[in-house]
């Protein structure tokens, strides 16, 4: 006999899930104006090929604004390590949700009318947008079920609070997750710049916008064609690319990186230009340089862009290449005066050559002093998660909770940081299909964690979300009214996180426990308006 429960949104859900309730009990979601209320459903017992079909209604009507999803189970064939990567040599990480391999409800298919089900249990999420102008209180709806002859009704309340989550953009958390534009057409079966690809990148950009990220990157190689052994920027593609993602709602434009490591070699002491390989800090890499730069400096000024722009100089600078990228972000600042530069990187011995430090969430808080020392100095500090950390910290891995992407938005918030970025939203491996690999190989011992390549999946007309990006999502939105509640009302402010997190590696792993922070948060953001 199929059976049905709503569950929480912040709560990952396996193919061996088990129905907890003995009937069907109320459920209630409280969410903010401008925020998503959110609810999985729950389906077990199911015949083979069951077909299903679910339905919002209000005072006996649909209601249309409802967006649903079947949830797709991808696997987790190894468990991240304890302290990053994956375990090996008889590492075991006692912070995983359950040993690998296993599989996990993650990838979010749009669903319209009925699915046929091939396993006994299938996952459903719904998610309602709430606008800024909804009256406050609560709102009586029930979810309505039907596989194949059997029917279930599931009573949901929606309570919406007075504070309002702001618009993201130019004003709220900076945030980026770098992307594939080759993976978006290959992916997608695209000529890369063909039409189609380019309406394909905006329907990518729609969702970035949608998860609140309001940063978008542009590797060079996109732009830069090679004209008589001179790199020459191509305007056209470029301004198109940029107007893509500003229709879309996306504000900071972030100039990609200009140099690697020699050879690919992570101990090289200097770096070579990514359009040339010539090395950076010679002569000859020095005009080139500014050839390059003073090509994007034109555009950006040309289009107004400068306010919106910040610049990359190279991935993660380490004490074995310092001395090469002082000389090297020297150079950049001469040629792009006036852009900030920010680099993901955890040495300190950088300082003065960086203007946005971007460590690792465990390295900040192992060495919190010495960042708030340069943002003393007028820096400003983001962190950004990889293949690193493992163990109990935040992360959005696959084998961890899915309350710590959600934690990620109040962590920061506990620090005042002033940014996020991560490296993977749709940067699959050759030959891996997400749906089916999660772990990946990463040269000699070491792979990529289940979840760390990608944040997204390739759906059949557009990229779909994921359980784990709308986790983000939300806590990002929640970020947002706790920095305007530490402006009122600090006290409460830090009341209210201490709740749900004490540091990156100290919070809750209860969703009951979460959500009552959350509500907390909403009603004292109410009081001080």
């Amino acid at each position: 006999m199929a059976r049905a429960e709503l569950r929480d949104s912040l709560e990952f859900l396996f193919p061996d899930s088990r129905i907890r309730s003995k009937g069907a009990r109320p459920f209630e979601v409280s969410v903010p104006r401008g925020g998503t209320a959110s609810a999985q459903v729950l389906l077990t017992g199911l015949e083979p090929h069951c077909r299903v079909r679910a339905r919002l209604e209000r005072k006996d009507r649909e209601v249309e604004d409802a967006r649903w999803f079947r949830l797709l189970a991808v696997p987790v064939e190894a468990n991240t390590g304890p302290v990053g990567f994956i375990e090996k040599n008889g590492e075991v990480n006692p912070h995983a949700i359950r040993r690998a391999p296993f599989r996990v409800y993650d990838a979010m298919e749009p669903m319209k009318g009925r699915i046929s089900s091939k396993e006994g249990t299938a996952v459903l999420r719904l998610q309602l947008p709430v606008s800024r102008s909804a009256r406050r209180g609560k709102k009586d709806f029930t979810v309505e079920i039907e596989a194949g002859k059997e029917r279930a009704t599931l009573p949901l309340a929606v309570y919406v609070h007075g504070t309002t989550v702001p618009e993201a953009g130019n004003n709220s958390l900076p945030y980026t997750n770098w992307f594939s534009v080759s993976h978006i057409a290959e992916r997608h079966g695209l000529s890369m710049w063909s039409e189609p690809h380019w309406r394909m990148i905006g329907k990518y950009a729609e969702l970035m916008a949608h998860a609140r990220q309001n940063m978008f990157w542009c590797p060079w190689s996109l732009f830069f064609v090679d004209q008589k052994n001179r790199p020459l920027l191509d305007v056209k593609r470029f301004r198109r690319y940029v107007k893509t993602f500003s229709q879309a709602g996306l504000h900071y434009i972030e100039g990609g990186h200009v140099a690697g490591r020699a050879g690919g070699d992570w101990d090289a002491e200097r770096f070579h230009l990514q359009l040339t390989g010539t090395p950076a800090t010679s002569i000859q890499g020095n005009a080139e340089l500014q050839g390059i730069l003073k090509q994007l400096v034109t555009e950006m000024d040309a289009q107004g862009w400068r306010d919106r722009w910040v610049q990359h100089v190279t991935d993660e600078p380490t004490q074995r290449n310092a001395a090469d990228y002082r000389i090297l972000s020297g150079m950049v600042r001469k040629y792009m005066p006036g852009v900030p530069l920010l680099d993901a990187t955890m040495e300190l011995g950088l300082a003065g050559s960086v203007d946005y430090w971007c460590p690792q969430c465990q390295e900040y808080q192992g060495h919190r002093d010495a960042f708030e020392k340069q943002r003393e100095l007028g820096d400003r500090v983001w962190y950004y998660t990889c293949c690193f950390p493992g163990g109990p910290w935040l992360n959005r891995l696959l084998d961890m909770e899915l309350l710590r992407p959600a934690l990620m938005g109040w962590a920061m918030a506990r620090y005042r940081l002033d940014g996020f970025l991560h490296w993977g939203l749709n940067h699959y491996k050759e030959n891996q299909d997400p749906f089916r690999q999660s772990v990946v190989s990463h040269g000699g011992s070491n792979s990529l964690p289940a979840g760390d390549t990608h944040i997204v999946y390739p759906g059949k007309n557009g990229p779909w979300s994921s359980v784990r990006l709308e986790a983000q999502r939300e806590g990002f939105e929640d970020y947002e009214l706790l920095r305007e509640l530490w402006k009122r009302d600090p006290g409460s402010a830090d009341r209210i996180v201490r709740r749900a997190l004490r540091r990156f590696d100290d919070y809750t792993k209860n969703p009951s426990t979460f959500r009552k922070a959350q509500t907390a948060l909403y009603e004292a953001c109410e009081s001080t308006l």
